[in-house]
């Protein structure tokens, strides 16, 4: 789904992605491994330094992606159900932000009836007409779309959280100067890929509850790109507001990333270490060789490379989606670079893919993502 297509999900919609969330969550939550799981996310952080650092989980992320760096997920095997139930963990840590859950409603139907309980006052709001500013909206659209930021955040949340859980990421917030293309409203560039969930177990009086939090962090510099004329007036506000952290460009990425190279000869602006484009529109990227060239302009010697894709409105924009990253895969390997690309759906043919995501709706997960530590010297 296009950014600007996101103003066309409505209440009952977005209570539904909630819910089918909070599902995968209560089914984790039954399982013997739950305990375990769920007490690695009282500090997190050191969880994660911990796997960094252990030879044993790095010669099985090896394992994971020796065929030719990808890692399919449609069979998967015990190390990879582990990882994705840590991820949905993490994920629902934004779905749940601030809420105290009881270990007697931590199965399916309670939590399900806790959403549904708690989507009540969005369920009838209907669709936002497409092309409303958002200074225009009414109480209930910006309610609609303040729960439209979460849901995708927490499919940003699992993405990123998947990476790290493999070792491929591990920069501080505080260290990224990120470029980040195709934002929309820039929600999850500048939030959701930096949340850190944290999850504790709390005692009050007999009962004892989870209490979900996610932990807002921002990286040093982001620069964030999108020709969506709507986001005009707020890529301006952002600029004003955050002038120090963030620069909003509203226009295509090639004279974006131009404006960007202008700027780090001309202002002293850092070279970019953190590359993303979550959910891209393949349109973007017409030529993946001159696409790579452009972003090898504006980095450091080194950068990460994050990419995902969604379903696209219809079959053929899912279509053109994977034939994107085949050939964005196929140009990095073939300058030398070790693209990872991690397929987040079942087999069959792409119609069989499109319908079937291992998580949430086809309408805001990601169905692949591509990773790839870039090195300046091989691009340009």
């Amino acid at each position: 789904m296009r950014q600007n297509q996101w103003a066309l999900f409505s209440g009952q919609q977005l209570a539904s992605a909630y819910a089918l969330e909070a599902d995968a969550f209560g089914a984790i939550a039954m399982t013997p491994s739950f305990n375990s799981l769920i007490s690695q996310f009282n500090d997190y952080d050191d969880y994660l330094k911990g796997l960094r650092n252990d030879p044993a989980h790095q010669q099985i992320v090896g394992m994971l992606s020796k065929n030719n760096g990808i890692i399919d997920t449609a069979v998967p095997t015990k190390e990879l159900v582990q990882l994705f139930c840590q991820a949905q963990i993490a994920a629902c840590s934004e779905l749940f932000n601030g809420w105290k859950i009881s270990s007697s409603q931590l199965n399916r139907n309670e939590l399900r009836a806790l959403v549904e309980r708690a989507s009540a006052g969005i369920i009838n709001i209907p669709q936002i007409p497409v092309g409303t500013p958002v200074d225009q909206y009414s109480d209930s659209q910006r309610q609609l779309l303040s729960g439209i930021n979460v849901i995708q955040n927490v499919d940003t949340v699992r993405v990123l959280q998947i990476l790290k859980l493999l070792g491929l990421t591990s920069t501080l917030a505080k260290e990224h100067h990120q470029l980040s293309l195709g934002v929309g409203n820039g929600y999850r560039d500048l939030y959701g890929i930096h949340l850190n969930p944290k999850i504790t177990m709390v005692q009050e009086g007999s009962s004892v509850k989870l209490h979900f939090e996610t932990q807002e962090r921002q990286a040093a510099h982001t620069v964030l790109v999108d020709n969506d004329p709507i986001y005009k007036d707020h890529f301006e506000a952002l600029n004003q507001k955050e002038e120090r952290r963030v620069l909003a460009l509203n226009s295509d990425a090639e004279k974006s990333l131009e404006v960007l190279a202008k700027k780090q000869e001309g202002s002293g602006l850092k070279q970019r270490n953190l590359v993303v484009c979550l959910r891209i529109d393949h349109h973007m990227i017409p030529d993946s060789k001159n696409f790579i060239h452009l972003i090898g302009r504006v980095i450091d010697s080194n950068a990460d490379l994050i990419m995902t894709i969604g379903a696209g409105n219809n079959l053929t924009e899912f279509e053109g989606r994977l034939q994107c990253f085949d050939e964005m895969s196929a140009y990095l390997a073939q300058i030398g670079l070790k693209p990872i690309r991690i397929l987040l759906h079942g087999k069959g043919s792409s119609a069989e893919q499109r319908n079937r995501p291992n998580f949430g709706q086809l309408a805001y997960t990601s169905y692949q993502i591509l990773y790839c530590s870039l090195d300046r010297n091989r691009i340009i």
